[in-house]
């Protein structure tokens, strides 16, 4: 038995098929009357080779040329149209590239003349323009074939570039967004730290330190992460993955920074499982939440922080009262959060009823993580 290949993009499996089986319909046509019963099968054999003969080439070639042969051994019955399925042979043998392509146009020339001039019963004298015919046929099976497989290579050759420009600029980007974003963010925690020791700092402008580092050094884990993926690795195994029970701390330090902040905090998460990637998103989308109920809710009114799994998502809910500075169109702290979620599969939404100011991110279950998260 001989295996099919496997189909590459861009090789247009069918065009073969195709053609045969509009030769087969001109073929039942031109013998429609036919007394002899077996130009139905011929017909058919001949146009079934002609069809696999990209798939299957040397089946598909045998069988179309011995649909050609046999009319070299039949008496008083002239050949079929169908003979010209051993020109989409020729064509698929030339679209392939197959190294035995001009033996196998040497061999079904020969037979083109033998049974579609001389089997025909054309006039001798007629032998040379009939060839020239033939040839024709043969010479624009072979030139098509020979331009689809440059057209191809052509295709893949400007595939294979524009993946290789694609790796080099995330490989570039990679070292760009290490060699500024990463540099400001480890020297940033540095100067909180070093802050820090100082041993008269007061406790606001403390815990304000303790902030910036914390997000620092966050920031730092998502960037690992994102170098990580653009260039091709797995994130280091010295970086523990995000967690449920990572998104639980975090909302657990949010609803601390508002109530440090002056606001009465609520939170509730009601979710038994988590992916790693859902986790770190959910905490990122937490903390920019938070972020603009700090910069906008009204002083002192409640926040509350919902975190559901409503069986068909994982449904995170934001609620506050909006200031009377609160800005009505979404910064660009709430875009990160869309183009987050997005990369997940998932949406957000932000709206505004009265003073109650809301924002619902939704993330439709993954590969989830073990339930004690």
């Amino acid at each position: 038995m001989v295996a099919a290949q496997r189909p590459v993009k861009g090789e247009a499996l069918w065009l073969e098929p195709a053609l045969a089986s509009a030769l087969l319909i001109v073929s039942l046509v031109a013998s429609y009357g036919e007394p002899w019963p077996h130009y139905l099968w011929i017909d058919i054999v001949t146009c079934a080779g002609a069809a696999a003969a990209y798939r299957w080439p040397l089946v598909g070639a045998s069988v179309a040329a011995l649909g050609l042969a046999v009319w070299l051994v039949i008496p008083d019955a002239g050949p079929s149209v169908s003979g010209l399925g051993v020109l989409i042979v020729v064509f698929a043998a030339h679209r392939k590239n197959l190294s035995w392509r001009l033996p196998l146009t040497l061999v079904v020339a020969g037979l083109l003349f033998a049974v579609m001039i001389v089997r025909s019963g054309v006039e001798p004298e007629r032998y040379w323009g009939s060839s020239l015919l033939w040839a024709v046929f043969l010479g624009v099976a072979v030139g098509s074939g020979a331009l689809w497989h440059r057209r191809y290579r052509l295709l893949q050759q400007e595939r294979e570039r524009a993946a290789a420009d694609l790796e080099e600029f995330r490989l570039e980007l990679a070292r760009d967004l290490h060699d500024t974003v990463a540099q400001t963010l480890s020297a940033t925690a540095m100067r909180a730290h070093l802050a820090l020791a100082e041993t008269d700092v007061p406790g606001e402008v403390r815990t304000d330190l303790e902030w910036i580092a914390e997000q620092c050094r966050s920031s730092a884990h998502d960037l690992r992460q994102i170098l990580g993926r653009l260039r091709g690795r797995e994130p280091s195994a010295g970086v523990p993955l995000a967690s449920l029970g990572t998104l639980r701390a975090t909302v657990e330090q949010q609803v601390e920074r508002l109530v440090t902040a002056g606001f009465t905090a609520e939170s509730e998460v009601g979710v038994g499982r988590l992916s790693a990637a859902r986790a770190q998103a959910l905490s990122a989308v937490t903390v920019e939440a938070v972020n603009n109920m700090v910069r906008h809710a009204a002083p002192g009114t409640l926040c509350r922080i919902d975190i559901r799994d409503d069986g068909d998502d994982v449904v995170a809910t934001y609620t506050n009262t909006a200031g009377a500075q609160s800005a009505a169109a979404p910064g660009m702290g709430l875009t990160g959060v869309r183009e987050r979620l997005a990369l997940l599969g998932g949406t957000s939404e932000q709206t505004r009823a009265g003073t109650e100011w809301r924002l619902v991110a939704r993330l439709p279950h993954g590969v989830e993580a073990n339930p004690t998260g």
